[in-house]
């Protein structure tokens, strides 16, 4: 039987919607009888396997693989390469998870993609549902054939979660990039550190270079293991990549960080990142050491000029992003206990402010008691509500959790329109608004806001 195509965007998402979505679902088994690599291997031999005729820098890490992928295709960008973007979860619109030089693909195009899945799909539907594509396979496979069809020099790609298990993990890349191992989704990927980083360094291949960012021992020590087993050569910051001369600054009306990186074959003078955080900083050096080797292997032309303006005009939406100024209100998406802490100093150290009002909503999958204790105790006044997931924790039992060490009694408001509209009657204009916790919280508020 033929495979009949979809009609309308609206129809595609439908359809993708009914799939198996993991970033909405709390209980499942994380091993290769769900995540099957083998399965992606195969609808991606169906469609002429476009993942493996373009070159790729692959991203895992649990803290800053969004913000590093962005940085490197901004300078891949600047450096006048077709850059693709794949990044994961989207904000406010689907199409952003795929990017070709910052434009979203069209619903038109991502229609046309799908149709083009859509036969092996059915197919295997009527074989066998249990082995039907996952809705983030689906949307892989969908940036894999987009970049092929938009004749990408270079894409960059951000892991969805993990790594060794991971759809994205198909592809040979030029380079792999590991960003801080930390602790998250410990229901799936681990309760140690080790454990964590066997995961995320499951995306290292046969001699193919790896950039990481600074580490902890444990990570550290498995990634290297793992380098030295594939004959992968590390390179690490804080070792081969330096950062010097960090201030704190704003320029143009954009806070942001100037700096200097040395790497092993290049100096960066008088750089200025318009992003919030001393966590951003060493993002950037992991990004600058990926692009030292791509020119080193004769992959791309490095230009320092370029380089440091392609730096000036990231953006990282919800990272830390001043979305107004009077009463300032920043918007974040910190949900483990590692990313609240880096959120907390930072507000700290960059801005100036009488009053903190937080406004939080997490998923009930993460450790939600160590959240709330980095930033509940620098709060003046604390609202939790919901984000709008599946897998979103119920303020009232956040509420109870956060009565254990929080001064006051916090708010719960659960519409998230409300409790935006509560933060900013009680804020003064020399206060401060932080709306931080899921992405899912974020791109509700920012397209609120």
């Amino acid at each position: 039987m033929k495979s009949k195509p979809f009609n309308s965007y609206k129809q595609a998402k439908e359809f993708l919607l009914q799939t198996i979505d993991y970033e909405k679902l709390t209980q499942y088994k994380y091993d290769s009888s769900s995540f099957d690599l083998k399965r992606m291997e195969e609808m991606m031999a169906f469609v002429g396997n476009p993942h493996k005729k373009r070159r790729c820098v692959h991203i895992t890490g649990t803290k800053g693989k969004g913000s590093t992928s962005i940085i490197i295709a901004s300078i891949l960008k600047e450096l006048g390469l077709k850059t693709g973007l794949f990044t994961s979860p989207h904000l406010i619109y689907l199409e952003e998870r795929m990017k070709v030089n910052d434009r979203m693909i069209s619903q038109n195009m991502f229609v046309e993609l799908i149709n083009r899945l859509k036969p092996y799909v059915d197919r295997i539907m009527l074989k066998n549902p249990t082995l039907m594509p996952t809705f983030f396979e689906i949307v892989t496979a969908i940036a894999f054939l987009y970049f092929e069809r938009k004749k990408v020099d270079i894409s960059v790609l951000e892991v969805g979660m993990g790594g060794r298990l991971d759809s994205t993990n198909i592809i040979l890349p030029e380079i792999s990039v590991i960003t801080p191992v930390s602790y998250d989704h410990t229901d799936r990927l681990g309760h140690t550190l080790d454990r964590i980083a066997y995961e995320k360094a499951g995306i290292i291949k046969e001699g193919v270079p790896v950039i990481s960012s600074a580490q902890e021992p444990e990570p550290l020590s498995v990634i290297s293991k793992t380098c030295k087993e594939k004959n992968a050569r590390l390179y690490l910051v804080g070792k081969d990549i330096l950062i010097n001369n960090i201030k704190v600054t704003k320029r143009n009306g954009f806070y942001g960080t100037e700096y200097e990186i040395r790497t092993w074959r290049n100096i960066y003078k008088n750089i200025f990142l318009p992003l919030v955080g001393r966590h951003q900083v060493e993002n950037c050096a992991t990004a600058i050491g990926a692009l030292d080797v791509l020119a080193e292997n004769g992959i791309i032309e490095t230009n320092n000029e370029n380089i440091i303006n392609a730096l000036a005009k990231v953006k990282c939406p919800a990272r830390i992003e001043v979305i107004s100024e009077s009463p300032l209100i920043v918007l974040d998406t910190a949900h483990t206990v590692s990313s609240m802490k880096i959120l907390r100093e930072s507000i700290k150290e960059n801005f100036s402010f009488k009053k903190l009002i937080v406004v939080i909503g997490l998923s009930a999958d993460k450790d939600i008691e160590g959240i709330l204790k980095e930033i509940a105790f620098v709060a003046d006044d604390l609202i939790l509500t919901r984000t709008g997931n599946p897998r979103e924790a119920e303020p009232e039992k956040m509420a109870v959790t956060a009565k254990r060490f929080y001064r006051k009694n916090p708010m719960v408001i659960e519409d998230i329109d409300e409790a935006l509209k509560e933060a900013k009657r009680i804020a003064e204009k020399d206060d401060l608004i932080c709306i931080t916790g899921s992405f899912f919280l974020a791109g509700k508020l920012k397209k609120l806001l």
